[in-house]
C-alpha cells in the first residue's frame, strides 16, 4: 500500500514539476476540490525538442565512405593483387596461345546484417570497377573476368565480354601500366549491385597469344609479369521504391518484475510525439512499430504513423532543388500501453521512397540537410486514491 501511495505521488509530483518547467497545463483542477478517491487525466504539452544536421555531419570520410569534387558521395571497395601472373602461369593451350588460370577469390561487402533486414526495390544507376593492371608481356594478353555477386539464394553475373590489356611499345617501353573500366555500357554492374550483393565473387582466365614478330629475345630481356587489382566505386546515384529495412529489437517499454520504477506504462492514457521537419534528402520516411510475442508469434498491438518524412524536390539531374515540409504525429494510446507487458520484442519497420516515389533518378551529396522539431504530449492517469 505504501509503494502504490509513493507511486502516485511521485507521478503527481513529476508531473507538476515537468509542466512548470518546459510545458503547459491544458486541463486544470481545483486543488481544493480533490478527494481522497480523485482521478486526474490531464493533458500536458512539453516543449518541442529542435535539430538540425547535414549528411557531412553524421558521414565522415573514411577507406569505404568518400565525397568527390563535387561532394557526391561515393562508396568504395577495393581487391589488391587479383591478377599476378608471370610467363611460367601459361602453361595450357597450343603453341602459338597459351592460357593461365585467374583463382577464384571474393570481396566481402560487410552489408549482410544489414541487407538481411531489407526487402524492395532498390537500384544502383552508375557503378563502376576499374580494373588497374601493370603488363610487361610484348604479346596480346586477353582476360575473361567472371564476376557474380550473391545476396542469400540470388546472384547476378557481370556478363562482361573479355578484354585485352594494353603492351608495352618495345624497345623504348619495358612495361605499361593501365586502366580498363568496367560500367553499364559493356556490362550488367548496375543489375549486379541493385541485388544490391553480400559477396561478389570472382575468378577467371588470361589468354597471351605468341606473335612471331616478338623474338625470344625479347621476352628474355622483359620481366613477363601482369599483375592487376579492383578499384569499385558506388556513387549514390539510385532509385528506393519501398524499401523497407526491419528490425527487432528487445521490448525496452516493458518493465521488469522487480523493477520499483514509480512510472509504469499503463500509467498513461496517451503519448503522441509531434514531428515537424524540413528533409532536404530525396527519400521519404514511413514508420510502424509492432509489440511482439516471441512465444506465440504474434503482434500484439501497432503503431502505424504512416508517412513522417517527404521526399525533397531535385531536378533533371536528380540533385536536390530545396525542402520539403511535412508535420507527422505519432500516438501510442492506452490501449497500446495495456499490452506493452505481454511482448518481449518491439518489431520497427522503416520504408523509404524516393523522390517521385521511385521514378526519379536521385543523388546523395553531403551539402544535403535535414531540420526537425519534436513535441511531447502526454495524458498520464493519476489515480490519487
Amino acid at each position: 500500500m505504501k509503494m502504490i501511495m509513493t507511486k502516485r505521488a511521485f507521478l503527481f509530483f513529476l508531473m507538476i514539476m515537468l509542466l512548470s518547467i518546459t510545458g503547459c497545463i491544458k486541463d486544470t483542477y481545483n486543488m481544493s476540490m480533490l478527494s481522497k478517491q480523485t482521478h486526474l487525466s490531464p493533458d500536458m504539452a512539453i516543449s518541442a525538442v529542435k535539430g538540425s544536421f547535414s549528411l557531412k555531419d553524421i558521414v565522415k570520410p573514411n577507406d569505404t565512405i568518400t565525397f568527390n569534387q563535387n561532394k557526391l558521395l561515393i562508396f568504395v571497395f577495393k581487391k589488391n593483387s587479383i591478377v599476378d601472373l608471370k610467363l611460367a602461369d601459361f602453361v595450357k593451350g597450343p603453341v602459338i596461345q597459351k592460357t593461365a588460370p585467374i583463382p577464384p577469390d571474393k570481396i566481402d561487402v560487410n552489408l549482410g546484417d544489414i541487407l538481411s533486414h531489407i526487402t524492395g526495390s532498390f537500384k544502383i544507376l552508375n557503378p563502376s570497377i576499374k580494373f588497374n593492371y601493370t603488363n610487361s608481356f610484348p604479346d596480346s594478353v586477353q582476360i575473361d573476368l567472371n564476376v557474380t555477386g550473391s545476396r542469400k539464394n540470388k546472384s547476378v553475373d557481370l556478363n562482361l565480354v573479355p578484354f585485352k590489356v594494353k603492351r608495352p611499345n618495345l624497345p623504348d617501353q619495358q612495361e605499361i601500366s593501365s586502366t580498363f573500366t568496367i560500367d553499364k555500357s559493356n556490362s550488367n554492374l548496375p543489375d549486379l549491385f541493385s541485388l544490391p550483393p553480400e559477396v561478389i565473387n570472382f575468378s577467371g582466365t588470361a589468354t597471351i597469344s605468341y606473335s612471331l614478330k616478338n623474338s625470344p629475345v625479347d621476352y628474355a630481356i622483359l620481366t613477363n609479369h601482369l599483375t592487376g587489382s579492383l578499384d569499385i566505386e558506388i556513387p549514390m546515384e539510385l532509385e528506393m521504391t519501398n524499401l523497407q529495412f526491419a528490425d527487432t529489437v528487445d521490448n525496452f517499454l516493458k518493465e521488469d518484475s522487480n523493477s520499483n520504477n514509480p512510472i509504469k506504462p499503463e500509467d498513461f492514457q496517451l503519448l503522441q510525439v509531434k514531428i515537424i521537419a524540413e528533409n532536404g534528402f530525396p527519400a521519404g520516411v514511413s514508420l510502424r512499430m509492432s509489440l511482439f510475442d516471441s512465444s506465440t508469434g504474434l503482434i500484439k498491438n501497432t503503431v502505424d504513423a504512416g508517412s513522417i518524412l517527404t521526399p525533397a524536390p531535385v531536378d533533371s539531374n536528380g540533385k536536390v532543388t530545396g525542402t520539403a515540409k511535412s508535420t507527422a504525429t505519432i500516438e501510442f494510446t492506452k490501449d497500446f500501453f495495456g499490452t506493452v507487458s505481454k511482448a518481449d520484442k518491439i518489431i520497427f519497420w522503416l520504408t523509404l521512397n524516393t523522390t517521385g516515389n521511385g521514378t526519379q533518378d536521385v543523388k546523395i551529396y553531403s551539402d544535403y540537410t535535414f531540420d526537425f522539431s519534436a513535441a511531447l504530449v502526454v495524458k498520464p492517469d493519476i489515480k490519487l486514491n
